[in-house]
């Protein structure tokens, strides 16, 4: 308790030097206005949308029996509705199709822009149908795969019609099947999570990997350049002699964190006001269309309890090991060098967690419940599983454990490095170095 009022002294003193900073005003300012703008983003595309033009697909026949008409099928896959859509609402529609008398003139029109693109269907030499798209949109689009998927069906609506098989029949030749998906577990009664729930779960755990990681990545340094700043100027033999070397550490750390925090918060919250009015200003932008506001499937108060508990605990594990190895070097051209190790370690547990989040790693796998117990990881592999719900609430009390308890050993071998280190001026600390700092505090 004696160490506290020097420790609060140097926090108080290092946070408000950093808000002060124009670097911080600037930051967070265009922080907020990009968070805004990705908020906007649904409304800026409506917008962009209905400026334009309305798409047109353009279809031509030569032949004027098929058994399925081509403007239906393809007006049925271009606008089928999506979730936000109602089903047969005229004014909600992604794309208009027509057909066209003339074959020559539609291409022109379709080269020139005018038309989206152009479906010519035509009697091949084996009495089956020929397609042809003309349109300047990637082979690989989403309309080019659409107007693929409906020339199928026409074309086998006409084989079977040519095999004399009646329309009624047609329709349920191609009728899906019934098909679920169930858990292996004869116990469990809850719905396996479908398409949006697992994007949703990726979004999340994505997102907040990364916040932790830019946070641990970002004041990390600041804390270790705080140190060569005033090492650099001398500015530390001078505090060392109001504060002890451990205060001094704790304090920046408690410092620059209180800026982290700060900065989260604006950024945060601007993202929240944004979501809030996204509603209001689309109704105005777009005249009656209002995007929909939705937050991620699987986001609630114990995860955003958890991100906040362990964006604590993993930023101040790192930040006291980047004091203590800012406080090895004297110029600041020296600090990429000192922190590339816990750089390297960060980025791993980052791209492990990002791994698993997104299905290229089996998050259910032993060695991802193993690594995510390890404190320098735990803190990015724990928030990917407990977005995707796959970790038990001991796991996550284990690894609060550990990670506390991480935090006591680094503070013991950061404030005995940082002792002396700060007193150490034209040295390139190598591991022999380290190690006997570590050993003696001298």
């Amino acid at each position: 308790m004696r160490d506290l009022p020097n420790i609060l002294a140097v926090a108080r003193r290092e946070f408000l030097f950093r808000v002060r900073t124009r670097t911080f005003a600037l930051g967070t300012l265009i922080l907020v206005i990009g968070v805004v703008a990705i908020a906007f983003v649904p409304v800026i595309v409506s917008y962009l949308d209905s400026a334009n033009e309305e798409p047109t697909i353009a279809v031509w026949s030569s032949e004027t029996d098929l058994t399925t008409d081509p403007v239906r099928t393809l007006d049925a896959l271009l606008n089928a509705p999506t979730e936000t859509q109602v089903p047969g609402d005229p004014t909600d529609r992604a794309f208009r199709v027509t057909t066209v008398a003339d074959l020559g003139a539609a291409r022109a029109a379709a080269d020139e822009g005018d038309l989206t693109a152009v479906l010519a269907i035509e009697r091949a030499p084996d009495d089956g149908l020929a397609f042809t798209l003309y349109t300047n949109e990637p082979a690989v689009g989403r309309v080019v795969q659409l107007v693929r998927q409906a020339s199928t069906t026409i074309a086998i609506a006409d084989r079977l019609d040519r095999l004399d098989v009646d329309p009624a029949d047609q329709a349920t030749l191609f009728a899906p099947p019934a098909y679920a998906v169930a858990w292996p577990d004869p116990e469990r009664t809850d719905a396996p999570e479908g398409p949006v729930e697992e994007g949703s779960s990726y979004l999340l755990g994505f997102g907040m990997t990364i916040l932790i990681f830019m946070m641990i990545i970002l004041y990390g340094n600041w804390v270790a350049m705080s140190v060569v700043e005033e090492k650099s100027s001398r500015v530390m033999e001078v505090i060392l002699n109001a504060a002890r070397p451990f205060q001094l550490l704790a304090g920046k750390v408690m410092g620059v964190g209180a800026v982290a925090g700060l900065q989260y918060l604006a950024i945060l919250g601007a993202g929240a006001v944004a979501l809030l009015i996204q509603g209001p200003v689309s109704e105005l932008v777009l005249r009656g269309g209002e995007a929909s506001i939705a937050l991620p499937e699987g986001l609630t108060i114990w995860l955003l309890l958890e991100f906040v508990v362990y964006g604590v605990l993993g930023f101040t594990l790192y930040a006291v090991l980047y004091a203590a190895a800012g406080s090895l070097v004297s110029r600041q051209e020296d600090v990429s060098q000192v922190v590339m190790p816990m750089a390297l370690i960060s980025t791993a547990g980052y791209m492990i967690a990002v791994y698993a989040a997104t299905g290229l790693l089996d998050i259910q796998s032993g060695a991802i419940i193993v690594l995510s117990q390890i404190p320098f990881l735990s803190p990015f592999l724990m928030l990917s599983r407990s977005a995707a719900g796959e970790v038990a609430p001991w796991e996550i009390a284990l690894s609060i454990v550990l990670l506390i308890l991480a935090i006591a050993v680094a503070l013991w071998i950061a404030g005995r490095i940082y002792a002396a280190g700060v007193l150490l001026y034209g040295q390139r600390p190598g591991i022999r170095t380290i190690w006997r700092l570590t050993r003696s505090g001298m």
